[in-house]
C-alpha cells in the first residue's frame, strides 16, 4: 500500500514499499521516473496501460562457481621440483667456490711486520687512593667522627642550669624531717636554713658543671689539635707518596722498554730462543699446522703439516649443463691434483711471509711440507712432500695474485714430487738428504706420541 501526492501541476509524487517514483504529464501519457527505471503509462477511465523502458537498479547474480580445485598439477610440481634443484646447485656451486678460493687464497693474506715497541708513559698518579690510604694510617677519620665533623673548631656544649627550686625542696626536706607540724617556729627556722644550704648547693654544683664543660673544651682542642697536625702530615707524605709512585712507575716502564728493546735486537740478531719463540706464537693459530724447529744465522727451518687431497678437495666442482643451468661435476684426478698444490702452495707462501713479518732478522725460511698417507703402502706413515727455500727479497710480500704452484716450483733447492701425467703431489724420496731425513723420523716420532 502506498501514498501518492501532487507537488506541482502535472506531477506527481507516489510512495510505497517498492520505493519512491514521479509522474510527470497528463494521465493519458504520463512519464513515470523511479528506483525501478522509467516507465510509460496510459490510461482513458477506468483503463490503464505501462510499459517499462528500462534503467534503475539491476539485479545481479553470483557468478558462476567452476568446479572444485583439485591441487596443483603434474606439471607445476615438475616446475616447483626443478626449481628447488636449481637453488640447490646454485647453493652448492657457492660452498664449493668458497672452498676452492679459501684453498688458494691463504698466501694473499698481510702479516704486519714486527717492529719496535715503544711503551707510552705511565699514567698520572691519581692522589685519592694514596691519600685515603694515609688518612686511614694516620687515623683522621676516627678524630673526624671525634670533633663532630671536623670541618670547625668542636665546642663543648653549654653545661644544663642548675635547678635551684628543686635543691630547694629537697634541702626543705631534709631539714624538716622530724619536725612534727604543729612546731611552726622550728619549720620556719629549718627552711631557712635549707634555702641558705640549697643557694650554696646550687653555686657549687654551677661551678662543677662549668669546670666540666672547660675540661670537654680542653679535650676536644686537643683533638682538634691532633687533626689538623695528622691532615698536615698526610698533606706532606701525600706529595712524597706521589712523587714515589711516579718514580715506581717510570722506573717499571723503563726495566720493561729495556726488556722489550733486548727483545727486539735478538729478533733483529734472528737469536734463536727469541725468534723461535716469536714464530711459535704466530703460527699458533694457522690453518696449515706449522712449527720453528731450528735456527742458525739467518736462516730458519719450518716444519708444516698438510692434509691428503682426499681431506681438502672436493669431489665435485661448480659447472654448468649445455642450457645454461647450474649443477655439479665430479673432478678429474688431474683438475684434483692441480687444485692441491696450489693449495699447498699457497699455505707454503702464507707460513713464509708470516715468519719474514714475524722476524726481522731472517732472511731465508727453509720448510718442509709433511702429512700422513691415508692410501697405498705408506698409510699412515708420515711422509714429507714438498721442500724448499725461500728469501725475503722474492717472498717477502709475495702477493695474492702469484701462482702458488709456481712458486712451489721456482723455490730454491726446491724438492715436489709430482707423479704420473695427473701431476699427483707423492712422497718424496729423502734418502739421499740425510739431514732432512732425520728431522722427518723426529717429527713423525713426535707427532706419534
Amino acid at each position: 500500500m502506498g501514498m501518492s501526492f501532487k507537488v506541482a501541476p502535472g506531477v506527481r509524487v507516489r510512495a510505497s514499499s517498492r520505493g519512491i517514483s514521479a509522474g510527470v504529464g497528463p494521465r493519458a501519457a504520463r512519464v513515470h521516473v523511479g528506483s525501478r527505471g522509467v516507465g510509460v503509462s496510459t490510461g482513458v477511465g477506468p483503463l490503464s496501460a505501462h510499459s517499462h523502458l528500462g534503467g534503475g537498479r539491476k539485479s545481479t547474480r553470483s557468478a558462476a562457481v567452476g568446479p572444485a580445485s583439485r591441487g596443483p598439477t603434474k606439471a607445476s610440481m615438475r616446475a616447483r621440483e626443478r626449481e628447488l634443484r636449481e637453488a640447490e646447485h646454485q647453493a652448492d656451486q657457492e660452498r664449493l667456490a668458497a672452498i676452492e678460493r679459501k684453498l688458494v687464497s691463504a698466501h694473499a693474506q698481510i702479516f704486519p711486520a714486527a717492529a719496535r715497541v715503544e711503551l707510552p708513559p705511565p699514567d698520572d698518579v691519581d692522589p685519592d687512593p694514596i691519600r685515603a690510604d694515609l688518612e686511614e694510617k694516620a687515623g683522621i677519620s676516627e678524630l673526624v667522627v671525634s670533633t663532630g665533623g671536623g670541618e670547625q673548631p668542636p665546642l663543648a656544649a653549654a653545661p644544663e642550669p642548675v635547678d635551684r627550686y628543686a635543691l630547694m625542696r629537697e634541702h626543705r626536706r631534709l631539714r624538716r624531717a622530724g619536725i612534727p607540724i604543729w612546731g611552726v617556729r622550728d619549720r620556719i627556722d629549718a627552711a631557712a636554713t635549707a634555702d641558705q644550704e640549697s643557694e650554696k648547693a646550687a653555686v657549687t654544683e654551677t661551678e662543677r658543671r662549668l669546670e666540666a664543660q672547660g675540661v670537654e673544651q680542653n679535650r676536644l682542642d686537643d683533638l682538634w689539635e691532633r687533626l689538623g697536625q695528622a691532615r698536615a702530615q698526610v698533606a706532606d707524605e701525600l706529595t712524597l707518596a706521589m712523587a714515589a709512585e711516579s718514580e715506581r712507575r717510570e722506573a717499571e716502564r723503563k726495566s720493561e722498554q729495556a726488556r722489550l728493546d733486548e727483545e727486539w735486537e735478538c729478533l733483529r740478531r734472528n737469536d734463536p730462543a727469541v725468534t723461535i719463540a716469536a714464530l711459535e706464537q704466530a703460527f699458533a693459530d694457522n690453518e696449515a699446522p706449522a712449527a720453528p724447529i731450528d735456527c742458525e744465522g739467518e736462516h730458519v727451518t719450518v716444519v708444516m703439516e698438510f692434509p691428503s687431497p682426499e681431506a681438502i678437495i672436493p669431489e665435485r666442482k661448480p659447472a654448468r649443463t649445455p642450457t645454461g643451468r647450474a649443477t655439479l661435476k665430479k673432478r678429474t684426478k688431474t683438475e684434483t691434483n692441480d687444485l692441491y698444490l696450489r693449495a699447498l702452495g699457497s699455505n707454503v707462501l702464507a707460513t713464509v711471509k708470516e715468519a719474514f713479518a714475524v722476524a726481522p732478522g731472517t732472511q731465508v725460511v727453509q720448510i718442509l711440507v709433511i702429512r700422513r698417507e691415508t692410501e697405498s703402502k705408506q698409510a699412515n706413515q708420515w711422509v714429507a712432500i714438498f721442500v724448499g727455500e725461500f728469501d725475503r727479497v722474492h717472498y717477502e710480500n709475495a702477493s695474492g695474485s702469484r701462482d702458488p704452484a709456481e712458486a712451489l716450483r721456482g723455490a730454491t733447492e726446491a724438492s715436489l714430487n709430482l707423479k704420473g701425467q695427473s701431476h699427483q703431489v707423492a712422497p718424496l724420496d729423502l734418502t739421499k738428504r740425510e739431514g732432512l731425513e732425520a728431522v722427518l723420523e723426529q717429527v713423525a716420532s713426535g707427532l706419534n706420541e
